[in-house]
């Protein structure tokens, strides 16, 4: 019998035993732990590769986690990271839908704010006020954002398809990376938090490229 646990778990089992830490020492971090296990509960679903759906949210959390002492409302990023796709994406075993009304009761109009202008769509219907500009101009959704994008260009490799695969990789250098370039610039005490994103997609994508290209069949001679 194999009794090691999965990354996913011990991802999980690091998230709460940190925060509960944190929470020894500062309340509004219960809230935090709230979130992850909304977010756990939530998220029942699987990944295109497999893994439980949650692992992205955590894997986010972790990223930020290790600049925390740059982030300027941890307890907001952090929240944020749990909860920065629930609102688009449906419970896959009930189909319920979580509302933008729930979230300001459970954790307050500025995290609900937040999670509004990180969500693409809103109950099944597509956010008109979605706008990336908007995102990165808040420093702690451009903190969100940039490690989400940072955690899916990492795991999309031999998962996406290579046109959706493509497709990623000129959105993220065209829309992305500029972007979190700038908010490098706009919120210098969280500077460590852009670099570091700005530096892993970058690298990934070259290696993505590199994938790519190397996947292709060779000319045929004529």
């Amino acid at each position: 019998m194999d009794d090691k646990l999965s990354k996913f778990e011990k991802l999980t089992i690091a998230a709460r035993y940190w925060l509960l830490g944190m929470a020894e020492h500062d309340p509004e971090y219960f809230k935090v732990l709230e979130a992850l296990e909304y977010g756990l509960e939530h998220h029942d679903g699987k990944r295109n590769g497999g893994e439980p759906e949650f692992i992205h949210q955590l894997s986010i959390f972790m990223r930020l986690r290790t600049h925390h002492k740059s982030l300027k409302n941890p307890g907001v990023v952090y929240i944020l990271a749990f909860l920065h796709d629930a609102v688009e994406d449906p419970n896959k075993q009930t189909g319920k839908m979580v509302s933008l009304e729930e979230v300001e009761q459970k954790w307050g109009k500025i995290v609900a704010g937040k999670l509004r202008k990180l969500s693409k769509e809103i109950l099944g219907q597509k956010n008109p006020d979605y706008s990336l500009d908007e995102i990165f101009d808040d420093e702690d959704c451009a903190a969100v954002k940039s490690e989400d994008r940072c955690d899916n260009v990492s795991t999309m490799f031999g998962v996406f398809n290579p046109a959706r695969l493509e497709r990623y990789v000129k959105e993220t250098e065209e829309e992305f990376l500029h972007r979190i370039k700038q908010a490098r610039r706009r919120f210098p005490h969280q500077e460590a938090i852009f670099e570091n994103a700005k530096l892993e997609i970058i690298n990934q994508l070259k290696l993505i490229k590199h994938m790519m290209d190397k996947d292709e069949p060779e000319p045929v001679a004529t």
